[in-house]
C-alpha cells in the first residue's frame, strides 16, 4: 500500500517549507555574522537537501509496507537498519553531486562538501534522524487512508444494504397482490369461467406494467395513478363490487414522482375496511396536492369507517418502511377516520421531479 497522489503532494509541499525555513534560519544567521555573499549557497544546500529526501522517499515507503509495524521484530529492525544505511549513503552521495553540478552551472565554481570519508558518518546521524520522521509520516498517512477508506467502504455497504432492503421492501408488494389475486381466480374458475378469463388478462396487463417498472423505486405520478387504476378494475371484477375511483391532482403537482405503488396498499386497505361485509359499492378518491414544497397525497373511501387496530398489515407498514428509507424524517404517513365518514390516508413527501433508482 503506496501514498495516494494527495499524500505525496504533501510531503513535497512539506519538504518544500522545511527548505524554505532552513534557507531563512542559515541565511540570516549567516547576515548576523556578516557573511553576506553565502546566501545562495545555503538556498542550494538546504531544497537539494529536502528534494533529494524526495527522490529517495520509495526506498523507505517500500521497507516500511514489507515490514510494518507489528511484524517479526528481527527482521523489522534488520530491514530497518539496512534500510537506513543504504538511505544515508545514496542521500549524501545525491547531496554531493546535485550540489557540485549546480555550482558548475551557475558558474559559482566548485563545490567544497569536506572531506567525502567523514562525511558519509557525519550526514549518516542526522539521516538517522529523518529517516524515522520519514517512516512515522508514512505511517500515519498509510493510516488516514485506511481509516478513510474503511469509512468509505462502510458507507457504501450501509448504502447497499439500505438499498437491498427497499428493494425487498418494494417487491413484496407484487406477491401479496398476486397471491391474494391469483386465489380469487382459483375460486371463481370453476363457476364462472368467463369471470377468471376477465381477471387473468387483467392480472396479467397489470403485472406487466409492473415489472416493465422494475429496477426504479420512483415513478411519474402519471404513471402510478395509471397502475392503480388497473388494480380497482381488477378488484372491482375480483369481488364483484361497484367500485368507482376519483382522482384530482393540483396542477403545480402533475411532474412530480412518486414511490412505485405505494398506492396500491392504501386503496386495497380503503377496500377491504370500507367494504364489509354487506355494501356494494365503495367510492375512492385520490387527492394530491403541494403545500410549501411537500406534497400531499391522499386515499380516501366513504366506507363503513376506520377502526385503529393493534397492529398494521404488511402493506401498510410496507408503505412506511419505504418512505422511511426514501425519504427519512422527511416523510410521513397516517391513517384516520375521515369527517365526512369513511377512511383517509395521508402521505407526506418531498415534492420532487428526480428518479429514485
Amino acid at each position: 500500500m503506496g501514498l495516494s497522489r494527495r499524500n505525496w503532494l504533501y510531503v513535497f509541499c512539506l519538504l518544500s517549507f522545511v527548505a524554505v525555513f532552513n534557507t531563512l534560519h542559515f541565511g540570516l544567521d549567516d547576515l548576523t555574522r556578516g557573511q553576506t555573499s553565502v546566501f545562495v549557497t545555503r538556498m542550494i544546500e538546504e531544497f537539494t537537501g529536502a528534494y533529494t529526501v524526495l527522490l529517495l522517499l520509495p526506498i523507505v515507503l517500500y521497507l516500511v509496507r514489507r515490514f510494518p509495524i507489528g511484524c517479526d521484530w528481527r527482521s523489522f529492525v534488520t530491514a530497518h537498519l539496512c534500510g537506513l544505511v543504504v538511505y544515508t549513503i545514496l542521500h549524501t552521495t545525491l547531496l554531493w553531486g546535485t550540489r557540485s553540478a549546480l555550482f558548475l552551472v551557475l558558474g559559482m565554481g566548485h563545490y567544497d562538501y569536506g572531506n567525502m570519508l567523514w562525511r558519509y558518518p557525519m550526514e549518516a546521524a542526522s539521516d538517522a534522524i529523518d529517516y524515522v520522521l520519514i517512516f512515522a509520516i508514512i505511517v500515519l498517512f498509510q493510516s488516514l487512508d485506511a481509516a478513510q477508506r474503511a469509512k468509505v467502504t462502510e458507507a457504501e455497504l450501509e448504502a447497499k444494504l439500505s438499498e437491498a432492503k427497499l428493494e425487498n421492501l418494494r417487491l413484496q408488494l407484487q406477491p401479496h397482490f398476486l397471491f391474494n389475486t391469483l386465489n380469487a381466480i382459483s375460486t371463481v374458475m370453476y363457476e364462472d369461467v368467463a369471470k377468471a378469463d376477465k381477471m387473468l388478462a387483467q392480472v396479467s396487463d397489470f403485472m406487466r406494467l409492473v415489472l416493465d417498472s422494475s429496477g426504479v423505486q420512483t415513478v411519474p405520478l402519471a404513471e402510478e395513478v395509471r397502475i392503480e387504476r388497473m388494480y380497482v378494475d381488477i378488484m372491482k371484477t375480483r369481488l364483484e363490487r361497484n367500485l368507482a375511483l376519483d382522482v384530482e391532482i393540483d396542477e403545480s403537482a402533475r411532474e412530480m414522482m412518486i414511490p412505485f405503488m405505494l398506492l396500491q396498499p392504501l386503496l386495497e386497505n380503503s377496500i377491504r375496511h370500507g367494504l364489509g361485509s354487506t355494501r356494494s359499492s365503495l367510492d375512492l378518491r385520490i387527492d394530491v396536492r403541494r403545500e410549501n414544497g411537500s406534497a400531499i397525497v391522499r386515499v380516501s373511501d366513504n366506507g363503513i369507517g376506520y377502526a385503529p387496530s393493534g397492529s398494521w398489515g404488511i402493506g401498510l407498514r410496507n408503505t412506511t418502511d419505504r418512505l422511511a428509507h426514501l425519504y427519512g424524517a422527511r416523510a410521513s404517513f397516517r391513517i384516520e377516520a375521515s369527517p365526512a365518514g369513511g377512511t383517509v390516508a395521508t402521505v407526506v413527501l418531498p415534492l420532487t421531479t428526480k428518479e429514485l433508482t
